[in-house]
């Protein structure tokens, strides 16, 4: 059995979010070796001896649902059927041991294409499949010079109840809350338009809406987060080797009224983008949400990456379902 240490290079690329990036492999790999298999971090728990999991703790996703929410951060067996098994086990025995040390929970995880051997081995423990992801990204940001030019405008506290109802409203029944039935829709709405409140308070740097000038709330709002060196756009607290300013597209809602808008709004912030000196734009989405995909291409973003998104409860345990 391959130990930690010596998993394979290919695999912690791919588990990457920034493994679209050519000429960094080394940076973001050293990454990935730091912020799980040579953490010390106490949110991160892992599981197994043969095949192991890692999981990490969500807490603003814990306060939300009022249970504790894991995300899986990696996995790692040998390669064939018995290595999909010993994998399958370590999770088996990973779920009992959450729900032993934690009580309810919930369980999901990201899960790159080229992983099949985790994939497979989600399956066979009873993980459920809820989403396919894909990512799309422009690594010549400085070189953006989309036309024509559209009205937009930063959005302000006062924008707060038509970003909720935005969020609410603009149903996307493909993204990972919405296609679990463990949800409902409720909950998922109420998640997306938390969310969107949020970060109009600070949660994200940036969050872009219409002005259209023609007396109606925004309709359709597009979020950013942007990161500078030293700062890490991988969330760990370091100076960071990898050099880049990185954009980041967490959440888009347009709402039917603003029927158009999404090509607009993600011009505008890509535009933005460049302004800021950013050198990396990504955003990620739905393999199913074919508009999105041609407005990204359109625009000049290209594909990044593909991922699944598993989810599971531990079978003894019945969870508190939130109501909104």
């Amino acid at each position: 059995m391959t130990s930690p240490a010596a998993v394979a290079q290919s695999r912690l690329l791919a588990y990457s979010p920034l493994g679209f990036l050519r000429g960094h492999d080394d940076v973001l790999m050293e990454h990935l070796r730091e912020q799980i298999l040579e953490s010390s971090d106490a949110t991160l728990l892992r599981f197994g001896s043969r095949a192991h999991c890692w999981l990490r703790r969500l807490d603003w996703d814990s306060r939300f649902f009022g249970y504790p929410v894991f995300r899986l951060e990696f996995a790692q067996t040998g390669a064939g059927w018995d290595g999909i098994r010993e994998l399958a086990d370590t999770l088996r025995a990973m779920q009992h041991e959450v729900a032993r040390e934690h009580g309810p929970a919930y369980v999901f995880g990201e899960i790159p294409a080229e992983d099949i051997d985790v994939l497979q081995a989600l399956g066979v423990a009873g993980f459920r499949l809820v989403e396919t992801r894909v990512t799309y990204f422009l690594d010549d940001v400085a070189h953006f010079d989309w036309t024509p030019r559209y009205g937009v405008r930063t959005a302000t506290t006062e924008d707060i109840p038509d970003l909720r109802r935005i969020g609410r409203e603009a149903r996307n029944v493909y993204d990972r809350y919405h296609a679990d039935p463990f949800f409902g829709d409720a909950i998922a709405d109420e998640y997306l338009a938390t969310y969107a409140e949020e970060s109009a308070k600070g949660f994200a740097d940036l969050v872009l809406v219409p002005e259209e000038g023609d007396g109606h709330p925004p309709g359709a709002f597009f979020t950013a987060q942007i990161t500078r060196p030293p700062t890490c756009p991988l969330g760990m607290d370091h100076s960071c080797p990898l050099g880049l300013t990185i954009g980041r597209i967490p959440l888009v809602a347009v709402g039917a009224e603003r029927h158009g808008w999404h090509l607009r709004l993600m011009a505008e912030m890509t535009h933005l983008f460049r302004e800021r000196s950013v050198d990396v734009a990504y955003m990620g989405t739905q393999l199913t949400n074919r508009a999105v995909i041609h407005n990204s291409e359109k625009l000049g973003y290209r594909f990044g990456r593909a991922t699944h998104v598993f989810a599971m409860t531990p079978a003894e345990v019945e969870l508190p379902v939130r109501t909104p």
